[in-house]
């Protein structure tokens, strides 16, 4: 694993301060929500009390205790802000609700209630595909037509019988239906209480309004088909215990808008979770506006939800868990999911207690995003720090690794460099002069070069210091074995005579080649460049080499013209020397030696090439090294893996390579130097 790696993780564990804010926004709105309850809940109470003392301003002059039942005719009245016209539609009326079904015996029908202060309306819906009209002389007791018969109860507790019809779809009066002096019934108009009558494709739809003075707390109505085959709604003597108005008290939702807030939503309903009354606005964002508004970290800090009940809520009536424990005479709070956008939404309810006896609650409902603005404003801040500093430290962290890569990497570079290919070791280290690690250890570098250039510069030295110290000692034992050959001895003694004085000539062989090898180095060091002609130079070498070498056949190679470069010619001699004596050595007997110069580029390429044994593949590349010895049995002289090594010494000095391969047309080699022109 790389520095830069290295570095950058190190700098990636700065996101555990996100994380960390994450679990701190997550307790916070824990506490958050706790305090919301507390406080929206000391709310609830406070407004439960305060009503609970109002009790005929909440509730009315009504102390029916019996329950809501629809099935019996009781209907709730909704709330209009503004007086409907009267053309058979609802959708002016503004209220969500769908009418609810009355109970039928042959014929479907479905009714809704609302009431401004003045007028109670009522909207009918009746399935009956075949019209009958009222006759223009109606007897409503002998008659067959298509009407809605109304039961009113007056103010007084008296009942006012009338009915609806008519005998073509509009604008309608209400009729009673009175006794004439003869004993028969008539119809009578009721110009107080007016309807419209809409014909639709399924049957009828009757929009009515009945002055609210004109009846009391109950109402009944049965819709009656003129062919007489069904009926639907509540007449008659079993009606008497149902028929209940249940409606808002008037001035109830004024009064509970004095005791909320913005943002916040008061309900009061009574036993049967009825609304009488409700006050204030809610605002639930959209989810896509939750994301929006929290940031893209909300997701990572919200809570998990999903266990929340839904919100249960009917234009007419509440219902929850917090409501119903309401109800039953305890306090209550619930979170809540509001609907499909997700919205959380805290209700709390208190009870209305008059006189040891609960006679309805109190609901506030409040929008859980309020309490998140604060969150969110904090983790706003907390996020955009926290990644600043993770960016930035990332960054620096990568710059400084990036940094501290190329400094060790040129330190790698300069320590895989300091040996030169002819030998030499450069002493200087970059990042040496730092004061940090890499510097120290830039330096120790140094020093181990410094120790490494001083051996080998005593290791250079050390066969022209043997070479001369034990020149004296051997010249010693070669005129002691003359001496002793020349008193005389035995046949038995002259053996060891004789291979003493072998290994007298063996050693002073070694010497000499490591003189000359010291030799070879000082001089290169020493010689001096001129201008020469390498052709002549060639030409005139080979015809020596014929002669020194008469059993060998040395051809040459060169161009026409005259080849000149800048260089020093004795060395130039010694190189080819070395490669001579080496072809001489391996060439086959019948084979032959090709001297061959040849202009390659901006320089020259000279090659030696003998017939004879391939090089083994492996040791190739090793050819050039000082004191690397391949030969096998090839004479009994000694070889010290010099010769090529100064070949190559040549060739690096007049800033050529010097190659070796094996020969791609026949067995044999081909050693390779190349020369620049200058």
């Amino acid at each position: 694993m790389s520095i830069r790696f290295q570095l950058l993780v190190i700098a990636l564990t700065t996101l555990v301060l996100p994380w960390a804010g994450c679990q701190y926004a997550r307790e916070l709105e824990t506490t958050l929500r706790v305090s919301q309850e507390n406080s929206l809940q000391a709310a609830a109470d406070t407004i439960a009390n305060a009503l609970s003392a109002q009790a005929p301003r909440v509730f009315g002059d009504s102390d029916d205790s019996q329950a809501f039942d629809p099935s019996q005719g009781d209907l709730y009245v909704y709330s209009l802000h503004n007086e409907p016209l009267l053309d058979g539609y609802r959708e002016d009326w503004g209220i969500a609700a769908e009418p609810q079904e009355l109970p039928s015996s042959g014929l479907g029908a479905r009714i809704l209630a609302a009431a401004t202060e003045r007028h109670l309306f009522l909207y009918l819906e009746v399935d009956d595909s075949h019209f009958t009209p009222e006759p223009s002389d109606a007897h409503p007791e002998k008659d067959q037509f298509d009407r809605v018969d109304l039961m009113l109860q007056r103010l007084d507790g008296t009942l006012n019988p009338l009915f609806l019809a008519t005998g073509a779809p509009g604008l309608i009066e209400a009729q009673s239906t009175v006794k004439s002096d003869d004993g028969v019934d008539h119809a009578a108009p009721e110009p107080r209480i007016q309807a419209f009558w809409l014909q639709t494709s399924r049957g009828y739809r009757l929009e009515a309004r009945i002055p609210r003075n004109m009846l009391g707390s109950r109402v009944w109505l049965e819709a009656i088909d003129g062919t007489g085959l069904g009926r639907a709604g509540f007449i008659g003597a079993d009606a008497l215990r149902g028929g209940r108005l249940f409606m808002a008290t008037p001035g109830l939702s004024d009064l509970l808008g004095t005791f909320i807030g913005p943002d916040t939503r008061a309900t009061v309903v009574d036993m049967n979770s009825l609304k009488l009354g409700v006050a204030g606005s809610l605002t639930i964002n959209k989810d896509e506006d939750l994301r929006a508004a929290g940031g893209w970290y909300r997701r990572f800090v919200a809570g998990d939800t999903s266990h929340w009940p839904l919100q249960s809520s009917a234009p007419n009536r509440l219902s929850g868990k917090s409501v119903a424990e309401a109800l039953s005479g305890h306090r209550s709070a619930q979170w809540l999911r509001a609907g499909p956008s997700q919205a959380s939404l805290l209700s709390a309810a208190a009870p209305i207690v008059i006189a040891g006896r609960t006679h309805g609650a109190v609901v506030l409902e409040q929008s859980g995003d309020q309490l998140l603005e604060l969150r969110d404003r904090a983790l706003t801040h907390l996020f955009n720090l926290t990644l600043l500093a993770t960016a930035l430290a990332v960054a620096i962290a990568f710059g400084v690794s990036t940094w501290i890569s190329l400094r060790i990497g040129n330190l790698r570079l300069a320590a895989d460099t300091a040996v030169t290919n002819d030998g030499q070791i450069r002493l200087d280290m970059p990042e040496s002069r730092r004061g940090d690690e890499i510097g120290a250890l830039a330096r120790g570098f140094e020093r181990l070069l410094s120790r490494l250039n001083e051996h080998t510069q005593y290791l250079r030295t050390l066969g022209g210091k043997l070479s001369h110290e034990l020149r004296t000692p051997l010249t010693i034992v070669r005129s002691s074995l003359d001496n002793l050959e020349s008193e005389g001895i035995r046949a038995d003694q002259q053996g060891y005579v004789t291979r003493a004085r072998e290994g007298v000539l063996r050693l002073q062989s070694i010497l000499s080649a490591l003189g000359a090898a010291s030799r070879v180095e000082e001089s290169i060091k020493q010689a001096e460049r001129v201008r020469f002609d390498l052709k002549d130079l060639l030409q005139s070498a080979v015809a020596g080499y014929r002669d020194g070498f008469p059993r060998a056949r040395i051809d040459v190679q060169t161009p026409p013209d005259p080849c000149f470069m800048h260089g020093a010619p004795d060395l130039i001699l010694q190189l080819l020397d070395k490669l001579i004596e080496n072809a001489v050595d391996f060439c086959s007997p019948a084979g032959t030696i090709l001297v061959r110069l040849t202009r390659a580029g901006a320089g020259y390429e000279l090659a030696v090439i003998n017939d004879g044994p391939p090089i083994p593949p492996n040791v190739l590349s090793r050819l050039f090294e000082s004191l690397f010895e391949h030969r096998q049995g090839q004479d009994d002289r000694p070889h010290f893996g010099l010769g090529l090594y100064i070949v190559r010494l040549v060739a690096e000095f007049h800033g050529g390579a010097a190659i070796a391969e094996n020969r791609a047309d026949s067995p044999g080699a081909v050693f390779v130097v190349s020369f620049p022109l200058i």
